[in-house]
C-alpha cells in the first residue's frame, strides 16, 4: 500500500517537472556594437535558445539607455521584429545609438544587453576660428570633427602645427588645409588665410569737388582689410564704395579709416560741394532790340562773374560789359554765360541789326516777254519801275521778279525804310528781243560707232547731248558753231540742244537723234524632230530672212509674223523630209547691217515606226511622185484589215479608207500640189508611214 502511494507521488513530481522544462523562458544573446559608413548598411543580430517558437522585438535609446523606444520598419530600418535588425541607408543622425532585442516565447522573456552604433563619414568638417592674422601673431583654427591632420601651402606666408595653431609669418594669402581619414575614405577641408602687415596711411585720392546731385569716387590704397568713408560736416554722403554723393553746398571733409589685423590707420580729403550758378536775367537798354549797322546798344544782367558772347558776330559784336555794336544785317543771340565744375547756364536775348538798302543784284538787261529775278540783301524794301511800258515787275512790289514789255532803258529802285532811316538803290533794265535759235538740219538717226553732221541756221550758239551716254556732239567739223557732229555710242534715243544767247536771254532748239545697231537676233526651235512631223522655228526681230542648210531633209512650207511675250517674231513653218541634219539661219537687216544667227534639228536614223515607200514591213504606194491617183497595198496575214489616214503637212486629215493586207486598193487625192503623209494602221496597232508627192 505504501509502495503504490510512492509511485504515484513520483509519476506527479516527473510529469510537473517535465511540463516545467517545456516551458523554459528564452535566454538570447547580446549583439555586437557596429560601425559603417553613411549609405552604408549595419546589421545587430542575437540568437535565442529555449523552447521555440520565439518572438522578438528591438528597441532603440538616443540617451545612452535611458529611455527606449521600439524600433518600426520604415525609413532606416527593416526587419525589426526578427532575430536580425538591419539599417539601410544609415546616416549620422543614428550614430551614437543604442540597440537592443527582446525575445519572447510561451515561457516568458529575456532581453539582449545593448550595442551601439557608429556611423562615419568622408567629411572633414567645417573649419572655425579663421580671421586675418598679423606678422608675428597665431590664431587657433579648429574643425568640427575631430581627428585630422592640418597643412598649408605656402610656409613662406604662414604655417600651422598640428594642433591647428596658425602664425603669420609674411604679407600674403595662402590655402589652409584639414584632412581626415578613416574607414569611409578621406576628406579635405580647405579656407583661405590673409596675413597681414602694418598698415601705412596712404593719402585719399580722387577729385576735390561735387556738384549738388552729383557722384565722384575716391580711393585708398590700403584696399586688404576693412575700410570705411565718413563724412565730417554732412554736406556730403559717402557710400562703402568711396562714392561721394554731394548734398548741400559746402566744404566737407572725408576721412577713409582702414583697420587689418595688424592696425589701424586713417586719412582724408577735403571736398568742396558745388552747386550749378544762376543765370539770372539780362535786360536790354531798347525794346524791341533793334539798330542800325554801326550803332549800339547795351544790355545788363542781374548776376555778376558772367561773360557776355555774340552767337553771330558778323551780325553784332558784345564788349564784355554788354555794350552791343551792330555789324550786318541779320540777328543774333546775345548770351551772358556762366560756368563751375557743375556744368554752364546762360541768359540769353535776341537782336536785330538793319542796314540801309544794299545793291541790287542780277542781271541789266532781259528780253521781251521773258522775266528775271532781281534781288537785295536788306529785306522789308519795296520794288518799282521807272518805265512799266518797257519793263514792269510782276508778283507784287515786294518780288524782285521783272518783265520785259518793249524794247528800251528803264531803272528799277529797290528802296527801304527801318532803324537806319529811309535808303533805296538802283539798277538800268535793258529791254531788247530774245534771240532765235533757227533751225536744225540733218539727219535724225545715226548707228553706234558711226557720225552724223548737223548743222544750225544762226551761228553763235552751242551745242549739248542730253544723254550723252547714248550719243555725243563735237568735235565741231568744220571749225564753225553752226555745224557739229553726232557721234552714236550706244542703242537708243536722244536729244541734241543748240542754244543762241544774247544780253537779252536764250533760246533753244532741239532735235530727237535715234542711236542704231545692227540687229540682235534670237532663234528658238523644237527640241527634238521626227519624220514626217510638221515644226516651226522663231526668230527675232521680225521681218528677217530664212534658209536651211539641208533642203533634202527640211522643207520650209510657210513663214508668217507672230507676237510672243511682247515681241513681234517671225516663223518658219518646216516639213523633216528625211533623216540627218540641217541648220536654219535666220538674217535680220536694218540700216547698220546685217546680223545672222542658226538653229540646228537632227534626226537620227532608223526611227521606230517610221517608214517610207521602199518600208522593209511590206507597204507600197505608187505612183511617187503622182497627178493625184495613187495605189496602195501592204503585205501582211491574209485578209487582215487595215485602215489608212492621209494628212497634209499641218496635220489635218485629207483621206482615210480601209483596205486588205495582199490586195491593191486605188484612191485619189484630190489636194493641192504638196508633200503628204499617208499611215497605214493594222489590227495589231503597228503602223507604217510613207510620204507622197502630188504635182497638179
Amino acid at each position: 500500500m505504501k509502495k503504490s502511494v510512492y509511485l504515484s507521488s513520483l509519476l506527479a513530481f516527473c510529469f510537473s517537472f517535465l511540463a516545467i522544462v517545456a516551458k523554459a523562458q528564452p535566454v538570447v544573446t547580446n549583439p555586437v556594437n557596429d560601425t559603417t559608413c553613411v549609405a552604408d548598411t549595419a546589421w545587430f543580430s542575437v540568437t535565442a535558445t529555449g523552447t521555440p517558437p520565439f518572438t522578438y522585438q528591438w528597441n532603440w535609446s538616443d540617451d545612452g539607455g535611458m529611455t527606449w523606444d521600439t524600433v518600426m520598419n520604415g525609413g532606416v530600418y527593416a526587419n525589426a521584429t526578427t532575430n536580425t535588425l538591419r539599417i539601410i541607408p544609415a546616416n549620422t543622425m543614428v550614430s551614437g545609438y543604442w540597440y537592443r532585442a527582446i525575445v519572447f516565447n510561451t515561457g516568458g522573456s529575456d532581453t539582449s544587453d545593448w550595442a551601439m552604433l557608429t556611423v562615419d563619414t568622408a567629411f572633414a568638417g567645417n573649419i572655425s576660428g579663421m580671421t586675418p592674422v598679423c606678422v608675428g601673431s597665431s590664431i587657433a583654427l579648429s574643425s568640427s570633427v575631430p581627428g585630422g591632420a592640418w597643412s598649408n601651402v605656402d610656409h613662406a606666408i604662414d604655417t600651422v602645427d598640428p594642433s591647428g595653431m596658425l602664425e603669420g609669418r609674411a604679407f600674403g594669402v595662402d590655402t589652409i588645409k584639414y584632412t581626415l581619414m578613416n574607414t569611409c575614405g578621406t576628406s579635405v577641408s580647405k579656407v583661405t588665410s590673409r596675413v597681414d602687415t602694418v598698415a601705412i596711411t596712404y593719402p585719399v585720392t580722387g577729385p576735390n569737388h561735387v556738384c549738388v546731385g552729383g557722384v565722384i569716387t575716391l580711393a585708398n590704397l590700403n584696399t586688404i582689410g576693412t575700410g570705411t568713408w565718413t563724412s565730417a560736416t554732412g554736406n556730403t554722403s559717402p557710400a562703402s564704395t568711396g562714392h561721394i554723393t554731394g548734398l548741400s553746398a559746402g566744404t566737407d571733409v572725408i576721412t577713409y579709416t582702414f583697420t587689418n589685423a595688424c592696425n589701424t590707420v586713417t586719412s582724408s580729403r577735403a571736398v568742396t560741394v558745388e552747386v550749378l550758378p544762376a543765370a539770372g536775367t539780362i535786360t536790354p537798354s531798347m525794346e524791341p532790340p533793334t539798330f542800325c549797322s554801326g550803332s549800339w546798344m547795351s544790355f545788363s544782367s542781374s548776376t555778376s562773374d558772367g561773360v557776355w558772347i555774340s552767337g553771330n558776330t558778323s551780325v553784332a559784336v558784345v564788349s564784355s560789359t554788354g555794350f552791343v555794336t551792330g555789324v550786318g544785317q541779320g540777328t543774333s543771340i546775345i548770351s551772358y554765360y556762366k560756368s563751375n565744375s557743375c556744368g554752364s547756364i546762360f541768359a540769353a536775348d535776341t537782336v536785330m541789326v538793319e542796314v540801309v538798302a544794299a545793291a541790287i543784284g542780277g542781271n541789266d538787261s532781259v528780253g521781251i516777254d521773258s522775266t528775271l529775278m532781281l534781288t537785295n540783301t536788306t529785306p522789308g524794301g519795296t520794288w518799282t519801275s521807272a518805265d512799266t511800258t518797257i519793263a514792269k515787275l510782276i508778283g507784287g512790289a515786294s518780288s524782285g521778279l521783272v518783265k520785259g514789255i518793249d524794247t528800251g532803258v528803264t531803272t528799277i529802285t529797290y528802296s527801304v525804310t527801318n532803324s537806319c532811316g529811309f535808303s533805296w538803290a538802283t539798277t538800268p533794265m535793258n529791254v531788247g528781243p530774245l534771240p532765235s535759235a533757227g533751225t536744225i538740219s540733218g539727219p535724225d538717226s545715226v548707228c553706234a560707232g558711226a557720225s552724223i553732221t548737223l548743222r544750225a541756221s544762226v551761228a553763235g550758239g552751242t551745242w549739248i547731248s542730253r544723254i550723252d551716254t547714248i550719243a555725243t556732239v563735237g568735235p565741231t567739223s568744220p571749225a564753225t558753231d553752226t555745224t557739229t557732229l553726232v557721234n552714236g555710242l550706244n542703242y537708243g534715243r536722244d536729244t541734241v540742244w543748240y542754244t543762241v544767247t544774247s544780253a537779252f536771254g536764250k533760246s533753244t532748239i532741239k532735235k530727237p537723234i535715234f542711236v542704231n545697231q545692227p540687229p540682235v537676233v534670237e532663234i528658238s526651235g523644237p527640241g527634238a524632230v521626227f519624220l514626217a512631223g510638221a515644226y516651226e522655228v522663231k526668230g527675232f526681230p521680225a521681218g528677217g530672212a530664212w534658209s536651211a542648210s539641208n533642203p533634202g531633209m527640211t522643207v520650209i512650207t510657210a513663214t508668217y509674223s507672230v507676237t510672243e511675250a511682247l515681241k513681234i517674231k517671225s516663223v518658219a513653218a518646216f516639213v523633216v523630209m528625211d533623216t540627218g541634219t540641217s541648220t536654219f539661219t535666220y538674217t535680220a537687216t536694218n540700216t547698220c547691217g546685217s546680223t545672222s544667227n542658226t538653229f540646228t534639228v537632227h534626226l537620227p536614223g532608223n526611227e521606230v515606226g517610221v517608214g517610207t515607200v521602199s518600208s522593209n514591213y511590206g507597204m507600197s504606194l505608187y505612183p511617187n511622185p503622182s497627178q493625184g491617183a495613187l495605189i496602195f497595198s501592204m503585205t501582211g496575214a491574209a485578209g487582215e484589215k487595215v485602215n489608212v489616214i492621209v494628212t497634209d503637212i499641218a496635220g489635218r486629215v485629207v483621206k482615210s479608207f480601209s483596205a486588205n493586207t495582199n490586195s491593191k486598193t486605188e484612191f485619189e487625192l484630190n489636194e493641192p500640189a504638196g508633200v503628204y503623209m499617208v499611215t497605214a494602221t493594222m489590227a495589231n496597232g503597228e503602223k507604217q508611214t510613207a510620204r507622197v508627192t502630188i504635182n497638179n
